[in-house]
């Protein structure tokens, strides 16, 4: 009896929406060095990448930022790579708009005792509405509008950091929407 009132309330029932895969987006960059490291010197041309999916949840930072959770990973040079844990963006600021990738647990950088373990960060300034919300985007003009100030650092659990500014920086994404990175809305396409 309950199996057929089970059965019957199921299909009496609308379907669930289908849930939109989450787009992955692969980032390549190159900076000149502007704080070195040892044999790293100011000056030195670096390349890397990163790959992140974004998890769906999303919560309130410092500042009026949005946190973006996320999966994946950075690499700078042949060696040294750490896990993207979040991407970070601001909107509506009246100094400036943010959007950053954080990468963690970093391995592959030790000098004169020092472990540069992280975080490793990739920051893009942009003017105030650069980034009209704070989604992350999915599309190469808008991380190239964000081109008022562009640093990366990976710092070395409170001592130094290696640092340099982001010369040039491609973004694919395998969709070419915006991600709205809010839980409930299971990240659908912008136009």
């Amino acid at each position: 009896m309950w199996h057929r009132l089970l059965c019957t309330l199921a299909l009496a029932l609308p379907p669930a929406p289908a849930l939109a895969a989450a787009p992955s987006c692969h980032v390549d960059f190159t900076l000149t060095v502007t704080q070195g490291v040892g044999t790293t010197r100011p000056g030195t041309m670096l390349s890397g990448d990163a790959t992140f999916t974004l998890t769906g949840q999303t919560f309130p930072g410092e500042g009026g930022a949005a946190v973006h959770l996320a999966q994946g990973a950075m690499q700078l040079g042949p060696d040294i790579r750490g896990e993207v844990w979040a991407l970070v963006t601001t909107s509506g600021n009246p100094v400036a708009d943010l959007l950053a990738i954080h990468a963690r647990d970093v391995t592959g950088m030790d000098f004169a005792g020092i472990a540069y373990r992280g975080p490793m960060t990739i920051s893009l300034y942009g003017q105030p509405g650069s980034l009209p919300e704070a989604l992350v985007p999915t599309d190469q003009p808008a991380w190239d509008a964000m081109a008022l100030r562009r640093s990366f650092a990976l710092h070395a659990q409170g001592y130094d950091r290696l640092g340099g500014d982001i010369d040039s920086l491609t973004l694919a994404c395998d969709t070419p929407a915006a991600i709205d990175s809010a839980g409930e809305s299971a990240y659908p396409a912008r136009q």
